[in-house]
């Protein structure tokens, strides 16, 4: 108990003690006149240019991202990383760690041949973009081979499931859906299928979601188009892999026999029907990587109380997005210059109001989250300050679209200061409340015992991890809400 001590007392503190005074209710509302969306807007626009190239990290964009950043904390007068008390000049206001970025390039081809009786029935050729899309991180290839489906791809016999039981998929492409059976109850990442089909030795992978979308899906208006996404981590070999539509995977298997809503009716009531499948497929693309930087960028703002400012109100945000690939921009404009944009005018307006803090407010934009959180786990593994001295990790992502709501997440806190930052910023009927939120620069926080809130825009997200995701669909006015929620709870938890 010893080591997460203060974070302990805070939580019992904030249970016991509302915070009601209304010299703090004041304070709020003249912070709120000074939220600015159109500056943020500004910012929003100014990231997603493409001077910056998506913000991809390991670029030269990422690079020049960071720069941005950098230079606002050090224009808004914010000290660099470190501890609480000066330690002179020798610090610098970057975290960094050297990373590849891959870059795709060139002819971009997706094939399939279905065939009968050994014989090519015809030619399917799927539009690059809108209806297949390779995995990021997918090595140069070009292989022509039959192709297997396995189900979701999963192998857990121990819980039940193994879509590669009694099937060869040696030297073959495999096809799975995206997500999980209705009846499995793990969570399971698209990085574990594509490393399982790695290990059954397939050649390579295609992933599809099927017409039966879960609630998340649903409820977040993903989809099924192909979306920007990576499939391993910088210290593993990644397999070659493609995301494709959902309407065209379902012309493949109209084909077949079953349509794909069968099947996938059949694999949620936990039946197998991996099998081969009258098709061959031909992917070929480069990939060329480039040599660069994962940064960090980290300032703070000292509180001013002589015992409370040793404890730390941590804000952050992700920068990275998914950059320029195959000639198609990945502007990144809600995901996440929007949380960059947030974050980038909470340091302004706390920076203004500065005398006022008792806790310290630790800003860091993080690298690398599109690429598996490497950027918070860089900060986790080397943090400015002991973990056990940060009292909240606050998170926000895509914060510009939506209908109008906020999706937050607490973790290790407790529900009475969500709550209570609702009310206080006037948007009780506009906040949803939850617990543990699944994925996020907040999960090693998390995973570090570190309480946490996550700040999301509630909603269809429609131009997720898309070419579309641009200035144009930000919507000033969930802008403005998410940062008067943030601003608010930053403000109670900086001065319980």
């Amino acid at each position: 108990m010893k080591k997460y001590q203060p974070i302990f007392q805070l939580v019992v503190f904030l249970l016991l003690c509302p915070f009601t005074t209304a010299h703090s209710s004041d304070t709020l509302n003249e912070m709120d006149k000074h939220i600015h969306p159109e500056l943020m807007m500004k910012d929003i626009k100014s990231l997603s240019n493409v001077q910056f190239e998506g913000r991809q990290a390991g670029t030269v964009g990422g690079q020049q991202s960071a720069n941005f950043v950098s230079h606002r904390f050090e224009s808004l007068g914010l000290i660099p990383n470190g501890e609480v008390e000066d330690r002179g000049t020798n610090r610098t206001w970057v975290q960094q760690q050297p990373l590849s970025a891959p870059k795709l390039h060139g002819p971009t081809v997706l094939e399939f041949s279905p065939f009968h009786n050994g014989q090519i029935q015809t030619l399917l050729r799927p539009a690059f973009g809108t209806e297949f899309l390779p995995i990021l991180d997918s090595p140069s290839v070009n292989i022509t081979a039959p192709v297997v489906f396995v189900g979701y791809g999963i192998d857990n016999p121990a819980r039940g499931i193994n879509d590669y039981e009694s099937i060869d998929v040696r030297n073959r492409i495999v096809m799975f859906l995206r997500g999980k059976p209705t009846t499995y109850s793990q969570w399971v990442t698209h990085e574990e299928k594509a490393r399982t089909a790695h290990q059954h030795g397939a050649a390579g992978f295609i992933t599809l979601t099927g017409p039966i979308l879960n609630r998340y899906e649903a409820r977040r208006g993903i989809g099924r188009i192909p979306l920007a996404m990576y499939s391993s981590t910088p210290d593993e070999p990644p397999l070659p892999g493609v995301w494709i539509d959902g309407a065209f995977g379902e012309r493949l298997f109209a084909l077949q026999g079953p349509s794909l809503k069968e099947i996938q009716t059949q694999l949620n009531e936990g039946k197998n029907l991996s099998q081969k499948l009258g098709i061959v497929s031909t992917l070929q693309w480069n990939n060329t990587p480039t040599t660069g930087k994962l940064i960090n960028v980290v300032g703070m703002i000292p509180g001013k109380d002589p015992i409370l400012n040793q404890e730390i109100i941590l804000i952050g945000a992700h920068r990275d997005h998914f950059g320029k690939q195959a000639g198609l921009l990945f502007a990144g404009a809600d995901d996440n210059a929007s949380g960059t944009a947030l974050l980038l005018e909470i340091a302004r307006i706390m920076a203004e109001n500065k005398s006022r803090l008792k806790r310290t407010i630790v800003f860091v934009s993080f690298d690398g989250e599109e690429r598996g959180l490497l950027g918070s786990k860089l900060y986790i593994n080397n943090p400015s300050h002991p973990l056990n001295k940060i009292v909240a990790m606050i998170n926000v992502d895509h914060v510009g679209v939506g209908n109008g709501k906020l999706t937050v997440g607490l973790t290790r806190l407790p529900k009475s200061i969500g709550e209570q930052a609702a009310s206080l910023a006037n948007l009780t009927d506009k906040i949803k409340l939850y617990g543990y939120f699944p994925g996020g620069d907040h999960i090693p926080f998390y995973e570090a015992e570190v309480p946490t809130a996550t700040v999301v825009s509630s909603g269809k997200h429609l131009a997720f991890h898309q070419p579309s995701d641009i200035p144009e669909t930000i919507q000033a006015e969930i802008l403005e809400n998410a940062t008067r929620y943030v601003l608010t709870l930053t403000w109670l938890l900086a001065n319980r």
